[in-house]
């Protein structure tokens, strides 16, 4: 494999992906986007604008390019992976949006749990290097892999997504789940030192293909089904707004997006068995 690796002038997170690549004797090329390598970082970026990712504050580094097989991976999480990984544990990252000694992006619930081996000394590598902090999230999904992480106390922040009712798990994820396993997460995700649970009132796709929002009577029933799972009404919950263009399945991005006052019946239906709930602020 031929790396190159774009980086910016005084990013940690660069030199942790450097270190890395020179403990495990991979050869690279490295381009300073601030430095020697402006240049050439423009070019890339110009050539790939729709595989890199612009934030608000410009496009986070490092970018890892593996040349040979033309593919580019952003972000700590992502570039450790490829490198541990090769490719299988793309699915449990992506590019994070918390920086300085955070690191998020990392989806417990995103990979195939026969790699749960590859991806957790992923998270080892990232926490014991320059004492970086974890958040991870969830669906439910891969809890044997939360139960290890737990375990091993590599996360600081636990984020779990309560799809639903867990009667609309299957349906909302297109695939038959395990009721008892996202039970299971429930109970684990209560156990972490910070954590929070959240439901997106998120469209659902009826069994005659229309297309409707979770009603406030099923975000009630994710709020029980929490209580029920981890045996206290005090957990915090967080109810949030769909949003249409940041979703990325297709059936969903023209449906017409909620106006943020219309969380507040789903906030009542939600503290008949969640006291601490929230809703997302536009």
């Amino acid at each position: 494999m031929s790396f190159t690796i774009y980086t910016a002038t005084g990013c940690t997170r660069c030199k942790i992906i450097k270190q890395l690549m020179h403990e495990r004797g991979i050869a690279f090329e490295e381009q300073d986007m601030k430095a020697e390598g402006k240049e050439a970082f423009q070019k890339f970026y110009a050539a790939n604008r729709k595989a890199i990712f612009r934030g608000p504050d410009g496009v986070e580094f490092p970018l890892l390019h593996d040349t040979e097989a033309g593919n580019i991976h952003q972000g700590i999480g992502a570039c450790v992976a490829y490198l541990y990984g090769g490719g299988k544990l793309d699915s449990f990252f992506s590019v994070g949006t918390l920086h300085k000694e955070w690191v998020d992006g990392i989806h417990v619930s995103g990979g195939n749990s026969e790699d749960a081996k590859g991806f957790l000394e992923v998270l080892r590598y990232i926490k014991k290097t320059n004492n970086m902090k974890l958040q991870l999230d969830t669906n439910g999904l891969n809890s044997a892999i939360l139960e290890q992480i737990l375990a091993e106390g590599l996360a600081d922040v636990i984020i779990m997504n309560v799809l639903g009712p867990k009667e609309l798990y299957s349906q909302i994820l297109g695939k038959e789940v395990d009721t008892a396993e996202i039970e299971k997460s429930l109970s684990l995700v209560s156990k972490f030192p910070e954590y929070k649970f959240q439901t997106t009132v998120t469209p659902v796709v009826r069994g005659d293909g229309e297309i409707r929002y979770l009603t406030t009577k099923e975000v009630g029933g994710a709020a029980k089904l929490i209580a029920e799972a981890t045996g206290s009404m005090k957990n915090p919950y967080l109810i949030k707004l769909f949003k249409p263009k940041e979703c990325r399945d297709e059936r969903f991005k023209d449906i017409e997006a909620m106006a943020a006052d219309a969380l507040l019946p789903y906030r009542t239906a939600a503290r008949a068995h969640q006291v601490f709930v929230e809703i997302e602020k536009a």
